[in-house]
C-alpha cells in the first residue's frame, strides 16, 4: 500500500512553533487578568475549583468522546460537525477577546465588553468557514482561550491530576482502544480547527508504486476524504501524492497551557511557569522524534505530562523551603511515564515486524 512520505524537520518545527506561540501567547493573556483591576475578567471565570470537580471534568471528556465516535459512525454528513466545531472556537475564543478587551478598557462593564467578545468570537469562526485554511490560526486562539480558563479556574494540584488523567486516557485511546486515531482522521478530514497541522505532498506516478491495485484504491479512497481541491487534482491527472502530515490537537496545546498558567496564579511568578514551558517544549520534541522512528500515531499528553513533571521537580529543586521528596517523585514520574511509552512503541514495532 502507498505509505505517507518520511516526516521532513520542516514539518516538527512548523509545530513547535505554533506550540511556542500557544503557550507563550497564553500565559501572556494570563498576566493580563492578574493585572487587570476591573472585575471584567473574574466574572468569566471561577477561582477555587477542587480537586474532586477534576473527576467531573474528566468524566466529560469521556463522555464526549464516545459521543463524537457515535457521530463519526452513524453519521457521514459535515454539517453536525461543523457546529461542534463552532461551539469549541466560538466557547473557546470568547474568553481570549473578553481578556484582551477587557485589560485594553478596565473601566469597561461586562455587559458591554461580553457582547462584543462574543461577537467577535462568531465573526472569528466564519472567517474560518470562509478561508479554510485559517484553521491553523483559529485553532491556536482557541487553544489559548482553553488553556487560560482552564488555568484560572482550577488549582495547580487539580491541573496537575486532569493532566495526568487525561495523559492515560491518551495512551489508552491511541495504542489500545485506537479510537483517537479514528476521531482524529475525522476531524483532519473535515479540516475542523479542533488541531493544527503542517504538511507536506510528494507527487509519485502510479508506475513507481508497488502496491496492488486493492492497496491503491483504498489509500486514494483514505485521501479523497480529505476532500483537499490540490490532492484531488493530482489524483484525477493520474499520479499519486504522498502526504507527509503532522497533526497536534487542541487539547495538546491547551492542557500544557492550564499546568503553566495554574501555576502562575498560584505562586504568583514565572519561575515555575516558565520552567514547565520549557519541559513542554522538551516534551513536544521528544514526541516529534519518536514520531520520526516509529512513523505511527503517538499520544501527545503523555510526552508532555513527562516532561513537565520533570522540568517541575528540577524546578522545585531551587525554591527555597520545598520538598526534595517531592521533587524526586516527580521525576522518577516523568522518566517512568517515557519508558512505558517507548516499551509500548518497541512492544508494537516488534509485533508489526513478526506478522510482516
Amino acid at each position: 500500500m502507498p505509505v505517507p512520505r518520511r516526516i521532513e524537520i520542516r514539518q516538527p518545527v512548523h509545530i513547535l512553533i505554533l506550540f511556542l506561540i500557544v503557550q507563550f501567547g497564553g500565559l501572556l493573556l494570563a498576566s493580563l487578568i492578574f493585572s487587570s483591576p476591573q472585575t471584567t475578567l473574574t466574572q468569566a471565570s471561577s477561582q477555587g475549583i477542587g480537586t474532586l470537580t477534576v473527576i467531573y471534568y474528566f468524566g466529560f471528556i469521556i463522555l464526549f468522546a464516545v459521543l463524537i465516535l457515535l457521530i463519526i459512525r452513524i453519521y457521514k454528513g459535515d454539517i453536525i460537525f461543523t457546529l461542534l466545531e463552532a461551539f469549541t472556537v466560538i466557547a473557546t475564543a470568547f474568553f481570549v477577546f473578553l481578556i484582551v478587551i477587557g485589560y485594553l478598557f478596565p473601566q469597561a462593564d461586562f455587559t458591554a465588553v461580553g457582547p462584543i467578545a462574543l461577537i467577535l468570537a462568531i465573526a472569528l469562526m466564519y472567517a474560518k468557514i470562509k478561508r479554510q485554511n485559517l484553521r491553523n490560526a483559529v485553532a491556536i486562539i482557541s487553544s489559548m482561550g482553553f488553556g487560560v480558563v482552564l488555568g484560572v479556574s482550577f488549582g495547580f494540584a487539580a491541573s496537575f491530576l486532569l493532566m495526568a488523567l487525561v495523559a492515560v486516557y491518551d495512551y489508552v485511546a491511541v495504542f489500545i482502544t485506537k479510537h483517537m486515531i479514528t476521531m482524529a482522521k475525522a476531524m483532519s478530514n473535515r479540516n475542523m480547527a479542533v488541531l493544527i497541522g503542517s504538511s507536506d505532498v510528494e507527487i509519485v506516478p502510479r508506475s513507481a508504486l508497488k502496491a496492488s491495485q486493492s492497496e491503491y484504491k483504498k489509500y486514494i479512497s483514505e485521501v479523497k476524504k480529505a476532500k483537499n481541491p490540490l490532492l484531488n487534482k493530482i489524483i484525477k491527472r493520474g499520479e499519486v501524492p504522498l502526504v507527509s502530515q503532522v497533526m497536534l490537537g487542541g487539547g495538546d496545546l491547551g492542557l500544557p497551557l492550564m499546568l503553566s498558567v495554574s501555576a502562575f496564579f498560584v505562586f504568583l511568578n514565572y519561575f515555575l511557569s516558565i520552567a514547565l514551558i520549557i519541559g513542554a517544549v522538551a516534551g513536544q520534541i521528544l514526541t516529534m522524534l519518536l514520531l520520526q522512528k516509529y512513523m505511527r500515531g503517538l499520544p501527545a499528553i503523555p510526552p508532555l505530562f513527562a516532561s513537565m513533571s520533570i522540568a517541575l521537580g528540577l524546578a522545585l529543586l531551587l525554591v527555597p523551603g520545598q520538598d526534595l521528596t517531592l521533587s524526586m517523585a516527580l521525576v522518577v514520574l516523568g522518566i517512568a511515564v517515557f519508558a512505558v511509552m517507548v516499551t509500548t512503541l518497541e512492544r508494537l514495532k516488534a509485533k508489526e515486524s513478526k506478522t510482516k
